[in-house]
């Protein structure tokens, strides 16, 4: 018998499943009860024509019996059911005291263990004390000679008090392991309940992960370490429809090439393979689709997962059409070839025309200035074009090749300021030179090294503030090393950078965030080139910015050619 089979406090419980519940085991106990009486019939040689307890009791449990099946029990109070079991505890004793040598008196196991578990405390010392004053009843009743127990057995005080202890014993046991099966039911409905919620948080992230899954435009595939597909989002399936493959086709089947889009991948050499091998795969270049249908560029990422256990579960495979801006890039250094190209011819004429008219005697000195300031804007045109070819092409001789000699590197900054104080004074930006005094000498490349001085200069110029301040010194320097080296730093009082804008400033064609909106146009190459010359020198280029601060840049180049070129380094102020 279940004690929350009994207990109408129960929401979920209807009024037939309690009201059979309560049947049952009214049921179960008045089967016993048959059992013991039929036994009893059948072996003892007494005959019970002339005892009305032993008739008493059978009809008393069979009213029991009967109530149990058509009493509504949900509608009466909640205790209302006791009365089943002690009704049956009053005709067990009847019966017992009828006939004490047929052991009905363990019968009273039966209800004091429903009365215990349906009823909790109450119910284990009701049970015990109905029956033991009950018994005790008997008992004094034998004693006095009167009742059906006079002259019985049933007058002995040691089998009632035996019996009753052990009612009270059973009870005892019955509740405190009802109140334990009960607190564990408990623990388990909230187990059960804090699992289902579990379960329902589980599946409304799985829900939105797949949502999310679906929705980024990368084909991202998951595969296990026989390297079948177990999972791929909207985009991969996208990508097989525009490929003209089917949408449950296997990894491995992909039409995979290298970068050069001729040669295959060779099976052994698959991302999800590499990976697993310990190889990084990171934003690589591959080409997608047959050579005779639909192709795409794609940069693939190899990730493997690992369990709770730290074993790699899954690999996962992103890739990332990056067709689009392949063409983009194409067609942009198709087009700065062709400008450039197309520039050059009408640049040279105009500078070899500038510099003619400026060899003219007698040329007014309003003209001249006019001319002068032509000619040191044709020659920056000049430089850009030149470095938009050095930055698209490769090839021999557009290549930037430099050849060390010994160079006076103050006379080189000199000349780069000279040729910049027009542009500063448009600004009304004074240029500072700051040097030890004397002559400050290097093996260096002048031409190039001039490059790099008249593009940080410009910088400095350009993105400063109208008003600002450019210095730019010259020393020699002992590094770290011992090693003697000249070092020339050029800053300004301009805007400054951020340290994110500071990461891409040695890229090609990268123009800071704060700048590209604005008025000030440049290509995003100047500082990419200084860098290659600064490098091929065996040199170092250093950056110090902080917004609204200004900038410093401070190129370092050995005293004497290095054979393995220092790293370009960008660090903070």
């Amino acid at each position: 018998m279940r004690a929350s089979a009994l207990r109408p406090r129960e929401p979920q419980r209807t009024a037939i499943s309690f009201g059979a519940s309560v049947f049952r085991t009214q049921a179960l106990l008045a089967g016993a009860f048959g059992v013991v009486v039929c036994v009893t019939l059948a072996l003892s040689e007494r005959r019970f024509d002339d005892s009305p307890g032993f008739f008493a009791g059978l009809t008393i449990v069979l009213w029991a019996t009967i109530a149990a099946a058509i009493v509504p029990w949900l509608r009466l109070p909640v205790h209302a059911q006791i009365a089943l079991p002690l009704l049956d505890i009053f005709a067990i004793v009847l019966l017992r005291n009828a006939s004490p040598e047929s052991g009905f008196g363990i019968l009273l196991i039966f209800p004091a263990i429903w009365l215990a578990m349906a009823f909790g405390r109450l119910g284990s010392v009701l049970g015990p004390l109905f029956a033991g004053v009950l018994l005790w009843g008997g008992v004094a009743q034998a004693q006095l000679g009167v009742g059906p127990a006079a002259g019985t057995s049933a007058g002995s005080a040691v089998a009632a008090a035996s019996l009753t202890v052990t009612l009270a014993f059973v009870s005892v046991i019955t509740h405190l392991t009802a109140e334990r099966v009960e607190s564990q039911r408990v623990l388990l409905r909230r187990q059960t309940a804090m699992l289902e919620k579990a379960l329902q948080r589980a599946r409304r992230q799985e829900a939105i992960l797949r949502e999310a899954f679906d929705a980024v435009e990368f084909a991202v595939i998951s595969l296990d370490l026989d390297g079948t597909t177990l999972t791929t989002n909207r985009a991969t399936r996208a990508l097989l429809s525009h490929l003209g493959l089917p949408d449950d086709t296997p990894w491995e089947r992909y039409p995979l090439y290298r970068a050069d889009r001729v040669t295959p991948v060779p099976a052994q050499e698959m991302p999800h393979l590499r990976v697993m091998r310990g190889e990084t795969v990171d934003s690589e270049t591959y080409v997608i689709g047959h050579r005779t249908g639909t192709r795409f560029t794609i940069h693939v990422t190899a990730r493997m997962l690992r369990d709770e256990s730290g074993e790699v579960d899954r690999v996962v495979l992103v890739l990332r059409d990056v067709s689009a801006e392949v063409r983009a890039i194409a067609d942009r250094d198709d087009l700065v070839t062709s400008m450039s190209h197309e520039l050059r011819t009408p640049l040279s004429s105009v500078l070899g025309y500038v510099d003619l008219a400026l060899e003219v005697d007698g040329l007014p000195d309003e003209a001249r200035s006019m001319l002068d300031i032509a000619l040191v804007n044709t020659q920056r045109l000049n430089s850009l074009v030149n470095d938009l070819l050095s930055a698209r092409s490769r090839s021999p001789e557009n290549a930037i090749t430099v050849s060390l000699q010994d160079c006076d590197i103050t006379a080189i900054v000199v000349e780069s300021i000279d040729a910049q104080r027009i542009i500063a004074s448009e600004r009304l930006i004074p240029v500072n030179l700051v040097t030890d005094g004397g002559t400050v000498r290097a093996p260096a490349d002048a031409f190039r090294l001039r490059q790099v001085v008249d593009n940080l200069l410009s910088n400095a110029i350009k993105y400063n503030d109208i008003g600002g301040r450019v210095t730019v010194a010259v020393h020699d320097v002992v590094r770290d090393d011992g090693s003697e080296a000249v070092e020339i730093r050029v800053s300004d009082t301009g805007r400054g950078m951020t340290l994110d804008e500071q990461k891409g400033l040695f890229e090609r064609f990268y123009r800071a965030e704060s700048v590209r909106g604005s008025t000030t146009h440049g290509t995003g190459l100047g500082l990419a080139i200084s860098r290659e010359i600064v490098v091929m020198h065996g040199g170092a280029i250093e950056v110090a910015s902080e917004p609204d601060r200004g900038t410093e840049v401070v190129v370092t180049l050995p005293n004497r050619p290095a054979a393995h070129p220092s790293a370009v380094r960008t660090k903070e102020a």
